[in-house]
């Protein structure tokens, strides 16, 4: 894979560690065209392709606390992205199982994007208020106003890994009820602040 050649700037990494939604959204961008042909030909389908790296990106999102002590982060990027793939050939041995006939929507192009997103947004904001209290304020806590997960727990009194817990519990209940709505594409774009 040559992760050695790809170099990551340090200082970017503690950026996002820090909640630094920029960022990531340059970080997200610059690993992407190295990352792409990499998930592509483990799991053979560009349907496929983008949303391990969809949830690849979530998961490195969640783990943002991570990065600055990160030795060799592209090889610890393509660790969390074949996770990912072994995650998704479960999956999809599993809805083989029980439904072979259901499909997941194609990605629609640019002319309904702009509604597709609104949509989107809407559930976003219906899943997080179907979310139990606690795990709805450090969900804000974090989005909304930019928290660290240090800081969420210093102000609720709660421990470091309850908080990340917390977060990526809050993620998949996001991602498991736009799925249910039949919604594909966008928690990465949600998580990537595009509106």
């Amino acid at each position: 894979m040559g992760g050695n050649k790809f170099h990551i700037d340090k200082t970017k990494l503690i950026r996002i560690s820090e909640g630094d939604e920029t960022a990531f959204r340059e970080f997200f961008y610059e690993v992407l065209p190295w990352l792409t042909p990499y998930v592509g030909s483990m799991v053979k389908s560009p349907e496929a392709t983008q949303e391990v790296i969809q949830e690849t990106f979530i998961r490195i999102w969640v783990s943002r606390d991570k990065l600055p002590a990160l030795q060799e982060p592209p090889a610890w990027i393509i660790k969390v992205a074949t996770n990912e793939c072994y995650t998704w050939f479960h999956k999809q041995a599993s809805l083989r199982r029980l439904a072979p006939e259901e499909q997941a929507p194609a990605y629609t192009g640019s002319g309904e994007e702009q509604l597709q997103m609104k949509e989107t947004l809407a559930l976003i904001r219906e899943a997080v208020n179907h979310m139990p209290p606690q795990r709805k304020k450090i969900y804000q806590l974090s989005r909304d106003q930019g928290l660290k997960t240090q800081e969420i727990a210093d102000q609720l009194h709660c421990s470091h890994s309850y908080v990340k817990n917390t977060l990526s519990a809050a993620l998949a209940h996001i991602r498991d009820y736009l799925k249910a709505a039949g919604k594909v594409l966008p928690l990465l774009i949600f998580l990537l602040r595009i509106k």
